[in-house]
């Protein structure tokens, strides 16, 4: 995300759908800040006030493992008090690790109230003056949302309509599905030409045949993939920038099968997480003839700004909304891809979304399985964009 200066509870408030991705609603929020930079942005829903203490625990758990010295709190409510348990909880959860608190903030029907509302350091009863609390202020009379917005950033309605962005599209995916057909005719007549055996679509393993000529399939699927089609054009047009007036990203149901195809090759498919995302997986770890190959598909070279992959992220989701569930192994690849990029660049809600289709339509995807893990803990890229920038690849 584009970095901008914020100062104030108000411009906070106004940022932090931009930083989500969608307006918050009935949730609390809690900005995390280190070093004078914001991020990571954790929500969750407001529980039932039986389960307020586990939320809070649970929560607390994840986001004191980054460090964070700041912490700004904001409880997104319809019903007056009903956020009130939660926000208290993380309240004394963060105060008692030694989390500084920037601001405990109420959001209800298009107003605020912070502590300026509050008498002292107190969290109950309003001064004088402060019933109202303040307006939330509009995107346009905040300079730093302004500069977001002019970098392509729009929010969506809610937190259902982001998890829409990585799931299957049953009006895109049925060519994909066609296509995805024929590529697995190829498929069989590589490794089964003639059609002795029968072969699982999802995990390329040849079955009902003696052990003899299941070790031979094995052998000639081991080779395909090797030698799969690393569809380099597709990856190419993921890659490349977003051009002066807007982005634009067309392609075909081939060529989405393609690419969702290619990554069955893990050395592949690690080395384009590589380009897309280089503080998930440094670009000193490409092997040569991928880094070749992505040099040739892709001459701008690999994202190595949060801005670059934050286009790539836009057009990867693209790809998984057109990939049918029925091809789960492509289809949780893709996501897999989806959710590295995004948690290369702290977007943990569609990391996360991401992620669980994947493992959804493939449980035993190792590299979903390890992410997942790192977003449940909070476990953040070592290196940050500022590192990356600074690396020779990058120049």
């Amino acid at each position: 995300m584009t970095s901008v200066k914020i100062s104030t509870t108000d411009e906070l408030l106004a940022v932090l759908p931009h930083q989500l991705g969608y307006r918050l609603q009935q949730c609390v929020a809690i900005a995390l800040v280190t070093d004078k930079v914001v991020g990571p942005v954790a929500r969750v829903d407001l529980p039932e006030e039986r389960h307020v203490e586990h939320t809070a625990e649970h929560l607390l758990a994840s986001l004191l493992r980054v460090g964070p010295q700041l912490a700004l709190l904001v409880g997104f409510e319809d019903v007056p008090g009903e956020s009130r348990s939660l926000l208290r909880a993380l309240h004394t959860g963060l105060l008692e690790a030694g989390v500084g608190l920037i601001d405990h903030v109420v959001v209800r029907g298009g107003r605020w109230w912070g502590g300026c509302c509050r008498p002292g350091h107190s969290l109950e009863g309003l001064r004088p003056g402060h019933l109202d609390g303040h307006p939330v202020p509009d995107d346009a009379s905040v300079p730093a949302v302004a500069e977001l917005i002019a970098g392509g950033s729009a929010p969506l309605p809610g937190r259902d309509a982001l998890s829409d962005l990585v799931t299957e599209d049953p009006s895109l995916s049925a060519g994909v599905a066609d296509a995805l057909d024929d590529l697995w005719d190829d498929v069989v007549d590589a490794i089964d030409p003639d059609g002795l055996m029968e072969l699982d679509p999802d995990a390329l393993e040849p079955c009902s045949q003696s052990a003899e000529g299941i070790e031979a399939a094995k052998a000639r699927a081991a080779r395909w993939i090797e030698q799969v089609d690393r569809a380099g054009d597709v990856w190419g047009r993921v890659l490349a920038p977003a051009g002066e007036r807007g982005d634009t990203f067309e392609v075909s149901d081939l060529d989405v099968a393609r690419a969702a195809r290619s990554l069955v090759n893990k050395a592949w498919r690690d080395s384009l997480i590589s380009w897309l995302s280089p503080v998930m997986f440094p670009l000193d770890q490409v092997d040569d003839d991928s880094g070749a190959a992505l040099a040739a598909a892709a001459p701008s070279g690999p994202a190595t700004s949060s801005e670059r992959s934050q286009t790539a992220l836009r057009r990867l989701m693209q790809l998984a909304r057109r990939l049918p569930d029925e091809w789960s192994h492509e289809a949780a690849a893709v996501c897999t891809v989806v959710s590295c990029v995004a948690w290369g660049l702290g977007n943990g809600s569609t990391a996360g979304d991401a992620v669980s289709r994947a493992l959804r339509l493939e449980p035993d995807y190792t590299l979903a399985d390890y992410l997942s893990r790192m977003i449940e803990l909070q476990m953040r890229p070592r290196h940050t964009w500022a590192d990356v920038e600074a690396w020779p690849q990058a120049s």
